[in-house]
């Protein structure tokens, strides 16, 4: 069933390259029993021409025995570190004599936003993480998602992916509860259920799921912040299981991810570690496309500086004061209250704020 539906929804999306994926990637040549570095070109148009300056760094650690590809990316959005650091860390740390299949990681996928401390890129302002399936002959940001699409997600057997886990932070501005977030899709329950299986592998505290509508999605352009371009979405079209992850950032959410990475590989038994089984904090299924979507929560009614009153974890009512916004006396100019009754699972931190920002995300 899903299947069918995936592939009308490859038709309908004008940005959908319907064409053989690149086989001939570097990553499935690597030999068995290594780990290896190496920098991926992003693809450009003419084929002849390769961009060498924003290539992909790619860490891969092929195990010695043949078993399922895990693909990993990190760096989407450039001032983001933890998951920079924790992918870096995981793949170093694995023994390929004690890996059954293989491990693929991007290391970081927006490098020109990296180099600039960006969510978006600086070359074209365009965020990565809303633009796949990508375009061949576009601007950097969507040959970048293109080349992360045909090269990697895309892939057939025997390299194609069990998997692919995006890491991401909640940035700079943000605190919130770590956590492994999944695409709902009605029309695909199969895999709509392996997604929430991995969630649950991974022993992050919170597991949310959310509504995706891939229709709506396939009729909006790349690179707007809302339209759920996402490479879920981008693993969606390959039939592929796909998770998000989020943590806080600077404050050592990368250990978290370490050792939900190490849970995934034995989920998928890559590998064998007698890890145990632990039950997030908190499950969550929030019901209607976009509901995944956090730039959309509890918008401040103006400028000035914020300040929180609820903290992460807290459960809310409707209408419950999470902050409010003062001037430089002290004066209160406004104040954010929530939207529905929930749970409080990320919040700008005391920062000076401006009009129509979110302030906080209560699901």
């Amino acid at each position: 069933m899903h299947n069918r539906h995936i592939s009308s929804i490859k038709q309908i999306d004008p940005y959908y390259y319907d064409s053989a994926p690149n086989t001939l990637s570097e990553w499935t040549k690597k030999e068995k029993g290594q780990i290896t570095h190496y920098f991926h070109p992003i693809v450009r148009k003419p084929e002849s021409q390769i961009d060498h300056k924003n290539s992909l760094p790619v860490t891969v650690v092929n195990g010695r025995a043949d078993g399922p590809t895990i693909l990993i990316i990190a760096g989407e959005h450039g001032n983001e570190y933890e998951n920079i650091a924790a992918l870096q860390e995981t793949l170093c740390s694995l023994n390929p004599k004690q890996i059954n299949g293989r491990v693929v990681g991007i290391n970081c996928c927006s490098v020109d936003s990296y180099r600039h401390d960006m969510r978006e890129s600086k070359l074209d302002g365009l965020n990565l993480a809303r633009c796949y399936p990508g375009l061949p002959d576009g601007k950097l940001t969507e040959r970048i998602a293109f080349t992360i699409q045909q090269d990697f997600i895309s892939q057939p057997e025997p390299f194609r992916p069990a998997c692919l886990i995006p890491l991401h932070t909640f940035g700079p501005t943000l605190i919130g509860a770590t956590l492994s977030g999944y695409n709902i899709y009605p029309n695909a329950p199969e895999l709509t259920e392996k997604q929430h299986q991995m969630s649950l592998a991974s022993g992050l505290p919170l597991v949310w799921g959310h509504e995706f509508n891939a229709l709506s999605v396939a009729k909006t352009p790349l690179g707007n912040d809302d339209n759920g371009r996402t490479a879920l979405y981008g693993a969606y079209l390959a039939g592929i299981p796909a998770t998000y992850w989020e943590t806080t950032w600077g404050m050592q959410g990368e250990e978290e991810y370490k050792n939900g990475l190490l849970r995934i590989m034995q989920h998928f038994k890559l590998i064998e570690m007698g890890l145990k089984n632990t039950l997030p904090r908190e499950e969550i299924r929030s019901v209607g496309h976009g509901s995944g979507n956090m730039a959309s929560h509890n918008h401040a009614p103006c400028n000035g500086l914020w300040r929180p009153l609820v903290q992460v974890w807290d459960e809310v009512n409707a209408g419950e004061r999470l902050g409010e916004i003062r001037n430089l006396h002290g004066d209160i100019l406004g104040e954010v209250t929530s939207k529905n009754d929930g749970l409080v699972i990320s919040i700008k931190r005391i920062q000076r704020i401006t009009k129509g920002t979110s302030c906080s995300i209560v699901i």
